[in-house]
């Protein structure tokens, strides 16, 4: 199986501990924790779980939110290869508060964790195998395509564990 989360941006998190859930049996997926925030550990339900096929996440600098904690659990679980960037590191539950003026303050109550106990927002995603995806200068048409790397790898890994 091959997840492609590169420039996954946004979605509830529950949606990205749900498609960590398809790949994990068991355990725990995520945890959400702030200071005063009551903590709340999202494990794997074993009747969601859909396959233990070999997986291989592709990830990158817009990958965030709850694609962030798909990835995360998936890599933490050693459930599956992560391959490509680091990426965004957006894991957190925010209060507006509304200031008089008209503006608004953003201020983030909690953090999700990832199964190891690393933060998302801080810490970010780092892959388990680091591919860097080339930068394409629109400018100069003359520069021939080189593929797709990260895609490339995480195929070679997959057919690597197929074999």
């Amino acid at each position: 199986m091959l997840l492609d989360l590169r420039d996954a941006s946004g979605d509830d998190a529950a949606q990205g501990v749900r498609l960590a859930n398809f790949f994990i049996k068991q355990g725990t997926l995520a945890t959400l924790e702030g200071q005063k925030f009551p903590t709340q550990t999202f494990t794997a339900d074993p009747a969601k779980w859909v396959t233990d096929a070999p997986v291989a996440v592709l990830v990158n600098r817009g990958t965030y939110s709850a694609a962030e904690l798909a990835a995360a659990a998936i890599l933490d679980a050693k459930r599956g290869d992560v391959v490509g960037e680091r990426t965004f590191g957006e894991g957190s539950v925010q209060k507006t508060i509304e200031l008089p003026d008209g503006a608004a303050l953003l201020l983030t109550v909690a953090k999700y964790e990832s199964p190891d106990g690393k933060k998302i927002e801080d810490d970010a995603v780092t892959p388990s195998v680091a591919v860097e995806t080339p930068v394409v200068d629109d400018e100069d048409e003359a520069t021939p395509a080189k593929g797709d790397e990260p895609l490339t790898k995480a195929l070679d890994l997959l057919k690597a564990k197929a074999a």
